[in-house]
């Protein structure tokens, strides 16, 4: 059979004739999408769409593809070959490499390989033999036909004809391998990072508490008031207040610490338990054993905060419901710590108090008009206005919270109360809610953290 002669009588070379065989071999095995019409247009058959499907007479019949490759291997076992053999076992020559993109979007290639037995089982090799990164492909398809080339000299080489169809791997295929290298870039050996506690634990801080309003030795029912109160209850809150921040600030060792006395820490100023004025209040003890009681009670604060800072200034803040008594109850700490190094007693009765931190300046006082509380500070501390950058005013009688002014670095505030509601204030419709404000202040900065201690009433 003069089997040239053949083809060229139907107008293929030798490698249009191997490549059609091929169509029609992944034709039939489902490899490709090209149908039998587009088939034979792109190798111009000379025969119907239905002739070549049925293969029969024709050249492509099995008996004349035997008789192709029964004579092609003849003539490879007489002629040089030249092909070249690349990293991957791919056989380097233009008619035995093809990469087909098809219709529905899977990529069909061949390829004429070196490997061995086992590397054409292995679906990684042959991938990367045909050019695709098995971490980005996966294999629709694959075919490994034995074939064997034999050079002038050289014993006869067995290679393979390799078929593939892959298709892209989707967004949410990633292959093992792709998984190990994300975790290899991970710090397997990481430890945790060590915290310098200095910078909140320099003493470049003050911590200011004041437990505004107590008023101790207020009486008042759940059947009155629909709350309780009496000296009792007064101390345990206030004792609470001092935990709860004692126990968020633990870590600190401030510089200084401002525990504010009086402001209405006692509900009554005398024996006949009415306020300074005059006002008569409802009390729970005699005004004996509640001065006794809040002194102890002070005493006793002092001794747990005075070892948390290197300065504790104690400012007395002239109440309504107490100024002489709480003039008394200053005085009285005064005495007591008076050999203690680091306890300052401010006792003057003066309706403002100011103190220096740093850039700040504190002002106290129980009450004031705040469209004149610029002026008198302005005035009254005027000695260190050159060296602050903000003024802090604080005030208290009202039990309830408000920033009242915010203006040209200062700001004017009015603190919230633990205390209950009494019958006047029940009577009157005011309402709240209980809780403590306290503040920490950088010796730079000012301000930066405000604790808030609310009331737990057991219902």
């Amino acid at each position: 059979m003069d089997i040239l002669q053949e083809l060229s009588q139907n107008g293929l070379t030798i490698i249009e004739y191997e490549n059609c065989l091929q169509d029609i071999w992944d034709k039939k095995h489902g490899i490709t999408d090209l149908d039998w019409g587009e088939i034979c247009n792109k190798y111009n058959l000379s025969i119907t769409a239905e002739s070549l499907r049925r293969v029969c007479t024709t050249i492509f019949g099995g008996y004349f593809v035997h008789e192709y490759y029964k004579d092609k291997m003849l003539n490879q076992k007489s002629t040089n070959s030249t092909l070249e053999i690349n990293n991957f076992g791919n056989i380097d020559k233009l008619s035995d490499v093809e990469t087909t993109i098809n219709k529905d979007g899977t990529y069909s290639s061949k390829r004429l390989l070196v490997m061995s037995e086992s590397e054409s089982k292995n679906p990684d090799f042959v991938l990367k033999a045909h050019g695709f990164e098995p971490d980005l492909w996966k294999i629709v398809s694959m075919r490994n036909n034995i074939r064997q080339i034999s050079e002038k000299g050289k014993a006869p080489q067995t290679l393979y004809s390799s078929f593939l169809t892959v298709k892209p791997l989707s967004d949410n295929e990633i292959s093992l391998s792709k998984y190990a290298e994300f975790f290899d870039k991970l710090d397997r050996h990481y430890s945790l990072p060590v915290v310098n506690s200095s910078v909140c634990a320099n003493g470049d801080k003050l911590l200011l508490i004041d437990i505004a309003d107590l008023h101790m030795n207020l009486q008042a029912s759940l059947f009155v008031t629909n709350n309780e109160y009496d000296c009792e209850i007064a101390e345990r809150l206030f004792f609470d207040v001092l935990s709860d921040i004692i126990t968020r600030t633990n870590f600190m060792q401030f510089a200084e610490i401002i525990f504010c006395i009086g402001g209405d820490m006692l509900n009554a100023d005398n024996i006949s338990g009415t306020t300074t004025k005059g006002t008569l209040q409802d009390n729970d003890v005699h005004y004996y054993d509640a001065y006794e009681k809040c002194c102890a009670m002070t005493v006793k604060a002092i001794d747990i905060l005075k070892d948390r800072c290197n300065k504790l200034s104690v400012v007395y803040v002239m109440g309504n419901h107490d100024e002489s008594t709480g003039f008394k109850l200053a005085k009285y700490i005064d005495a007591w710590f008076r050999n203690v190094p680091n306890v300052f007693v401010d006792y003057r009765p003066v309706p403002r108090k100011y103190v220096k931190f740093g850039k700040t300046l504190l002002c106290f006082a129980h009450d004031g008009d705040v469209r004149k509380l610029p002026t008198l500070v302005a005035s009254e501390a005027r000695q260190y206005w050159a060296d602050v950058d903000t003024v802090e005013v604080f005030l208290q009688h009202l039990h309830t919270e408000q920033v009242l002014l915010e203006d040209n670095n200062i700001r004017i505030q009015r603190l919230p109360t633990i205390s209950a509601k009494s019958k006047w204030t029940v009577d009157s419709g005011y309402n709240s809610k209980r809780q403590c404000k306290s503040f920490i202040f950088d010796f730079d900065d000012g301000l930066t953290d405000v604790l808030y201690t609310p009331v737990k009433v057991a219902k």
